[in-house]
């Protein structure tokens, strides 16, 4: 059973999320819900000091749906277990929901009434939240593993360069440059033209726990470098690392780097680069071919859902070029 108390007690006394997991010996996905369910009912501790265990969890849970309601009630086991499935999203299901409701005449609820229920829903069964991603809410970035080359124009040498990835969540739209190091100027540098790529930017960066952007790997509270920081600031964004050791905290940019990859030294395996210009205009064709690129498991592409779903929705990188 969650104890709805003790989990606004701990958040009213600053524990983390994962630190309440620890102590109460539950999920941090379950705490994580119950905080949204909290949120969404506006209630904090303060309300609800007074009150037993099993009032606390009435005020959380969401309000039972009259039965001379003409609204359908959406079935959130079936939502539930769908978010399972590759690639099904929130947002999908909730237009598959919409679509039933008026072929029987029903009457749907909003998609941010659907979002709080479903999210209350986990809260009051202690079911494991998935992970459910929205348009313009993260961008995952990260260094591919393998270094390209291209010739010196000058001299002819072979110079090393390492490829930055930068994936909306959502779309898994991508971005990819080459640089000829990863430090903490071309990260930034990384950045800010992944941002201008975008046309904006998301709420949240999901950076790896790599030392250009993290300089603590901390497990529970990473310290951001504070550059990395001043820039998360200067566009208004808020940085939020993978966990170490937790890979699927950034699924997509995690898997966009392997194809990503892939698919760069496959095109690419023939050619020969004179200077880093050469070998990025040959990235960004790839790459675009990559985003215009079908589905397979899904309809449209990466261009598609990015254009109609997640670019209107970022913030307009205002920003950019500014002091």
């Amino acid at each position: 059973m969650v104890d709805y108390k003790q989990i606004l007690r701990l958040r009213a006394e600053g524990v983390s999320q994962r630190g309440i997991a620890d102590v109460l010996g539950c999920s941090r996905n379950t705490v994580a819900s119950v905080f949204a369910a909290a949120t969404a009912a506006g209630v904090g501790f303060g309300e609800v000091a007074d009150l037993a265990a099993d009032e606390v969890r009435h005020r959380l849970l969401p309000a039972p749906i009259r039965p001379d309601s003409d609204r359908v009630a959406p079935d959130f086991e079936h939502v539930h277990r769908e978010l399972g499935r590759p690639s099904v999203t929130l947002l999908l299901l909730w237009n598959e929901y919409v679509a039933a409701c008026r072929a029987s005449g029903g009457v749907p609820y909003r998609y941010s009434f659907f979002n709080e229920q479903y999210r209350r829903w986990v809260a009051a069964t202690g079911a494991s939240m998935r992970i459910v991603r929205t348009p313009g809410e993260s961008i995952e970035v990260d260094w591919a593993g393998d270094a390209m080359s291209f010739a010196d124009p000058l001299t002819g040498a072979a110079t090393e360069a390492w490829l930055f990835v930068a994936a909306l969540s959502f779309s898994a739209f991508t971005y990819v440059e080459a640089f000829t190091d990863m430090t903490l100027v071309s990260w930034i540098d990384a950045h800010v033209h992944a941002f201008e790529a975008f046309g904006g930017t998301a709420r949240l960066l999901v950076p790896d726990n790599l030392r250009t952007g993290v300089s603590r790997a901390d497990r529970y509270e990473p310290a951001l470098n504070p550059a990395y920081a001043g820039l998360a600031e200067h566009y208004g964004t808020a940085i939020i690392p993978a966990r170490v050791k937790r890979p699927r905290d950034k699924p997509v940019v995690e898997g966009s780097v392997r194809f990503v990859a892939n698919q760069v030294a496959a095109v690419l395996r023939d050619r020969r680069f004179v200077g880093l210009a050469e070998l990025n205009e040959a990235l960004f064709d790839v790459v675009e071919a990559i985003n215009a690129r079908p589905f397979q498991k899904r309809e449209d592409s990466r261009q598609i859902v990015f254009l109609r779903d997640e670019q209107p929705l970022l913030h307009p990188c205002r920003r950019c070029g500014s002091s």
